[in-house]
């Protein structure tokens, strides 16, 4: 007799993902009071589906993730533990998390100061209608604390509305000596009046940061060095350097315009004031600027008006919006200056270490297992007589996944055949078991189980690895 029993289910099943995490850690030195403390990260992961990241336990201030570059790209206020959750159908390498040169990892940026109190609405409303913010700078004795004729001065009142929408505010000194007069209480005490009024708002925890000295006075450097960090929160000058700055700290030149290095060591920047006289300055620069911009290279340009100088702003505007910004290739980050310089202090001040990952769920399916077993069992007996036999076959699969994806499988069959005889009986009983076995693994832990009806019964049976 020829005893021969199969029972196959499933032999493959589909490869899917496996639910990844990779921890690191965000460290950062000592800063000095900022109001803008948030820092964009690009977390290259690689093929994956659903990455999502929290540091400290909380959820970025925003991310997005492009499937063509394998990047995440997320920008959060929050330093210590991070964790980067994602699937993937196997283990990513080469995961690295860098620090962006500027916010949202933007090619360049544009900040614009307006100077001295008067004649600046129209300007205010064309760059808010861009849904963008900038900087004024106020000559401390030309503010109210109560007028409120926003057509052609601006006092406490307008500057408090403006810092609750998000605008930032200047020192400009305290009566626009230049030539004479530069004194440290100048500086202090023009600081003291923007001060009162970032008090007066709904963001009393603005910080001010940014000093321009009237006439672009170099007599002023000296008595600022002495304050800053010191009786003021001021960290920078901007009326004195290279409007144009190479944020990734090397002097860049290309036909004939040069971008100055630039990082939060440094405490002066200047000014483009050819807004003044043409559009056609800012735009050239903004062109150069989009054409010369790389990964190893972003830039920062820095430009000034004064009152009544809407007609050239509106086309710098419209040039900038259209074709870098929102409406265009959204490549420029335009914020108020003291936004930018705080978030090259952060940048600079920001240590991330390397990182581990690990599998953080059960995989759904990674592995492939595939059993064939022939079992051939025949029993003869001679004379009177009985025999039995009994054929059992046990079949089972593990896979065990390890770091460097190996998987066992192990199939053991065990065949007894008994016979008794009444007479001369003769019992022969033959096995005859082949096994092949297959095996594929992505998962590092835990260890998977193939599934009940895959396993494979058949008499007898003997498997190897």
């Amino acid at each position: 007799m020829i005893f021969a029993l199969a029972h196959t289910g499933h032999s493959a099943y589909a490869q899917s993902t496996v639910a990844y995490t990779y921890s690191f850690d965000i460290q950062q030195a000592t800063l000095p009071p900022l109001f803008y403390t948030d820092l964009t990260y690009i977390a290259h992961l690689g093929a994956v589906s659903a990455p999502s990241v929290t540091v400290n336990g909380r959820a970025p201030l925003s991310s997005s993730y492009s499937a063509a570059t394998g990047d995440l790209v997320f920008t959060s206020d929050q330093v210590g533990a991070a964790v980067i959750s994602f699937s993937a159908v196997s283990a990513p390498a080469g995961i690295t998390v860098n620090k962006a040169s500027l916010k949202g990892n933007k090619a360049w940026a544009w900040s614009h100061g307006m100077d001295d109190n008067v004649y600046l609405q129209n300007q205010i409303d064309l760059i808010t209608a861009k849904g963008w913010r900038a900087t004024l700078f106020m000559i401390g004795k030309d503010v109210s604390p109560t007028r409120q004729e926003s057509g052609w001065i601006i006092d406490q009142p307008g500057l408090v509305e403006l810092i609750d929408q998000g605008w930032s505010v200047g020192d400009h000194s305290w009566s626009h000596a230049c030539g004479s007069g530069q004194t440290a209480a100048e500086i202090t005490k023009g600081f003291a009046v923007v001060q009162q009024a970032v008090d007066a708002s709904n963001h009393p925890d603005h910080v001010v940061t940014a000093f321009a000295a009237p006439c672009f006075d170099a007599a002023y450097d000296a008595p600022f060095e002495a304050l800053r960090d010191g009786a003021t929160t001021l960290l920078f000058n901007e009326s004195q350097g290279n409007p144009l700055m190479n944020v990734d700290g090397a002097d860049y030149t290309s036909g004939g315009e040069t971008a100055s290095a630039m990082d939060s060591t440094i405490d002066k920047i200047g000014r483009d004031t050819g807004i003044e006289a043409s559009s056609s300055g800012a735009i050239a620069t903004f062109n150069w600027m989009s054409a010369n911009a790389s990964a190893n290279r972003h830039f920062w340009f820095n430009t000034l008006s004064h009152g009544n100088q809407e007609s050239n702003l509106t086309k710098v505007l419209n040039s900038a919006y259209s074709t870098y910004g929102p409406g265009g290739t959204d490549e420029l980050w335009m914020a108020p200056s003291d936004e930018i310089y705080s978030y090259l202090l952060v940048r600079d001040n920001t240590t991330i270490l390397v990182g581990t990952l690990a599998e953080s769920g059960r995989p759904t399916s990674t592995a492939t297992n595939t059993a064939t077993a022939t079992n051939t069992a025949t029993a003869t007996n001679t004379a009177t007589g009985t025999a039995t036999n009994t054929a059992t076959a046990t079949n089972t699969a593990t896979a065990t996944g390890t770091a460097t994806n190996t998987a066992t499988n192990t199939a053991t069959a065990t065949n007894t055949a008994t016979a008794t005889n009444t007479a001369t009986a003769t019992n022969t009983a033959t096995a005859t078991n082949t096994a092949t076995g297959t095996a594929t693994a992505t998962s590092t832990t835990p260890a998977q189980e193939v599934p009940a009806n895959t396993h494979i019964v058949l008499l007898p049976l003997v498997i190897t690895p």
